[in-house]
């Protein structure tokens, strides 16, 4: 097959759906399909490359920032992007495209997406990895969940498949699908304690306890709350370090809030006398299994919705119990005093609790490893890779042999 996949966002950009289109795309052109992706212009970044077999084409109008700025000037976005759609699915000879939250609120892209799909009898899977945009308008996101002719719905959780149906009325739930995150098990996987410690002198956190906190510095995903947590640590283990994994610009309408938030972040941290005990860096996807490999506990604590939460499955496929908050799909991952635990995502009950469930892990090695273990199982059960591509190749299939766009 000649897979196009279209998404605002891609590597050098940080982020869960990218995370994700590392893992799956590359997979794909091992299999034997032709991958093609259509995304974002970046700073110092060729607007066509080869990565891994895939060929990645970027465009000014796969920019959310740019589409936002063109929305409030009232410009004819229809006109604007449906040229560079359609010069994609005709040049490189797209059999099936795979929209990846292009149900953010820009209806008249995705009106020009399906509309040249239908034209040119390619079918168009929307998969959908959150139920909505936080920062943005619903309604047109429900038309063009509802109102547009996919020939699939695809969610990454049972979480967002049912939102979609509680919330959007009028879709077409014979067309509702879920493929669960599948990851590189061989990428992420545990390692022995010396190896575990040459990788803590390569990052300088020998004789650290690591917390890793691999969210993106944004208000939902409760970093703060996360940090008020350490005193309380710290005071029982001394040489218990957070990690967060850096500040990046992730794709999101009001970059002044997300100022604000770092911040916030930077003021709670001085605030608690934490700047020994919290550590902010500048990394990139490459690390984070590293990372995670190196940590003793991987915290995840969403104070919104989680749509599904691929780190705390990360954390298990490397043998490491995952702490996160009773937040949307990532309930659907670990599972309570099994693989991790689950607590609340209040912010205010948050901290104590997150600080009362690390200093036990921490307490307890034989708990650490034996959640470790489950954990490792779980991910190989329900989250490997090999699965979610083969349902990605599935889905395609079907709807290619349907013929036609619906």
């Amino acid at each position: 097959m000649r897979i196009g996949i279209i998404h605002w966002g891609f590597p050098p950009r940080a982020g869960g759906v990218e995370a994700h289109l590392t893992t799956l795309c590359p997979e794909l052109v091992r299999l034997g399909h032709q991958v093609f992706v259509l995304t974002e212009t970046m700073p110092g970044v060729a607007c066509e490359q080869s990565i891994s077999g895939v060929k990645v084409i970027r465009r000014k109008e796969l920019s959310a920032a740019n589409l936002d700025k063109w929305a409030k000037q009232k410009r004819d976005l229809y006109a604007k992007v449906k040229p560079v759609l359609e010069s994609f699915l005709t040049k490189n000879r797209i059999s099936v495209v795979h929209a990846h939250n292009i149900h953010m609120d820009f209806f008249d892209f995705a009106r020009a997406l399906t509309d040249i799909s239908c034209e040119k009898a390619i079918p168009c899977i929307a998969i959908l990895h959150n139920h909505i945009f936080i920062d943005r308008n619903m309604r047109p996101m429900k038309r063009i969940i509802a109102g547009l002719p996919w020939a699939r719905i695809i969610s990454v959780s049972q979480f967002i498949k049912g939102k979609i149906i509680r919330s959007v009325p009028g879709v077409d739930r014979n067309k509702l699908g879920i493929i669960l995150h599948g990851i590189d098990l061989k990428k992420f996987s545990p390692l022995t304690s010396k190896e575990k410690d040459k990788i803590k002198a390569k990052y300088k956190f020998s004789g650290r306890r690591i917390i890793l906190h691999p969210a993106r510095i944004m208000p939902w995903k409760g970093i703060v709350p996360a940090i008020r947590a350490m005193p309380k640590i710290v005071k029982r283990f001394p040489q218990s370090l957070m990690v967060l994994t850096g500040r990046i610009k992730p794709i999101h309408k009001d970059q002044s809030e997300i100022s604000r938030y770092n911040n916030l972040v930077d003021k709670t941290i001085k605030r608690l006398n934490l700047k020994d005990y919290v550590y902010m860096g500048k990394y990139t996807y490459r690390d984070i299994p590293f990372l995670t490999k190196i940590a003793e506990v991987v915290i995840y604590t969403t104070i919104k919705d989680e749509p599904f939460g691929l780190c705390p499955v990360e954390a298990m496929a490397c043998a490491v119990p995952a702490i996160v908050t009773s937040s949307g799909g990532l309930k659907e991952s670990v599972i309570q005093g099994e693989t991790g635990y689950i607590i609340e995502k209040d912010e205010k009950k948050l901290p104590g609790q997150l600080a009362e469930k690390v200093i036990k892990l921490f307490s307890q090695p034989k708990l650490c490893k034996a959640m470790g273990r489950s954990g490792r199982q779980r991910a190989k059960t329900h989250f490997a890779l090999v699965r979610m591509v083969e349902d990605f190749i599935n889905v395609s299939r079907e709807v290619i042999n349907r013929k036609g766009c619906r």
